[in-house]
């Protein structure tokens, strides 16, 4: 049975956080063994964390973290696009970066609450859009980005560095 989401605390996630966050990137990324080539494997917490934290050490990067008991839930975090691993020059668009929830929270409303609250802070920020990533073959998220009215943008292209076939989503805010 999943708990319910007033068992949460919600506080901004730091840089302090960054290998508890990469544990749960990573074990999303285990996920992806069922539609990823028979070679491919996720990056190790050390690499996610050590790319991770100084980025959220940075001002401009917005993270939210859901905890149980100290144990993270899910997180969400975005960023200008133009600190984004791919930049563009549109200050008026935000990078969704991450979204990850924890399987025991799968169906309990925290991804979308999570959503939700990072689309309102860049809306309150002043960003009118927001683009993200997903693997192609993802469909759990895939469906989940669409009900929350996301679009895809563009056509589907290979990211060498993670060695997935990736699709481009944007929404308008808020």
């Amino acid at each position: 049975m999943t708990p319910p989401l007033d068992a949460l605390t919600f506080r901004s996630g730091t840089a302090d956080d960054a290998t508890r966050l990469a544990a749960v990137l990573v074990e999303g990324f285990e996920t992806y063994k069922a539609f990823a080539p028979p070679d491919w494997q996720p990056p190790t917490v050390e690499d996610v964390a050590g790319l991770m934290a100084p980025q959220l050490a940075r001002p401009p990067v917005w993270c939210l973290l859901a905890e149980q008991n100290s144990r993270v839930a899910g997180y969400v975090a975005f960023l200008p696009v133009a600190e984004s691993r791919r930049p563009i020059d549109d200050p008026r668009l935000a990078h969704f970066w991450m979204l990850f929830v924890r399987s025991p929270w799968w169906g309990s409303g925290l991804a979308p609450h999570l959503h939700r609250a990072a689309c309102d802070a860049a809306a309150d920020r002043g960003f009118t859009e927001m683009r993200l990533f997903t693997p192609a073959e993802q469909s759990r998220a895939r469906r989940f980005y669409e009900r929350e009215r996301w679009r895809v943008d563009g056509e589907p292209y290979v990211d060498e560095e993670l060695g997935l076939t990736i699709v481009e989503y944007r929404r308008m805010l808020p």
